[in-house]
């Protein structure tokens, strides 16, 4: 399968905020007090994983340039994004804190992701797109749900029925 430059681009750029999620999630997990947070966010650095290889693929798959880069504005929005998250996350860094950054991150993702699909090349390509999509969205109702039961575990636990974080 051959893809257009547009395409392979929408794709690299993926990997990399994939791969900028595992880090960050990976950082949060080491610096959470609570262990339930500690596991949410191994978890999730693991999924971001398999979502930046499943990008992968489709970059060597797709025949995309070895050595094509992502467009020139495009690294200044990474940095930017790197330097927030790193100032964002220090040592003192509450749990809860650290969830809100996530879920900000995963609304961005879900905003990447839809996005992408509306203009990708192809229904094999908008499906990947739209399905890493709703995988980023269940991230974020999870993030949410972990944010909830830490802020008031009482509470939490007599909500009416919803997927947890948990299940």
């Amino acid at each position: 399968m051959a893809l257009g430059e547009a395409m392979c681009n929408t794709l690299k750029m993926g990997m990399r905020k994939e791969r900028e999620a595992h880090d960050f999630y990976l950082k949060a997990a080491a610096g959470t007090k609570h262990p339930l947070g500690r596991k949410m966010f191994e978890r999730l650095a693991g999924e971001e994983t398999k979502h930046e290889q499943l990008l992968a693929s489709w970059v060597k798959e797709g025949t995309c340039p070895a050595t094509g880069d992502l467009p020139p504005s495009e690294p200044h929005v990474l940095q930017r994004a790197r330097a927030e998250i790193k100032e964002r996350t220090g040592p003192d860094t509450g749990d809860l804190e650290a969830i809100e950054l996530g879920q900000d991150m995963e609304r961005k993702a879900i905003a990447f992701y839809q996005d992408a699909a509306a203009n990708a090349e192809g229904q094999d390509a908008k499906d990947l797109l739209l399905r890493l999509k709703a995988e980023e969205d269940t991230h974020l109702a999870l993030l949410v749900d972990l944010y909830e039961y830490l802020r008031n575990p009482n509470l939490w636990s007599v909500r009416d029925e919803r997927a947890h974080f948990d299940s």
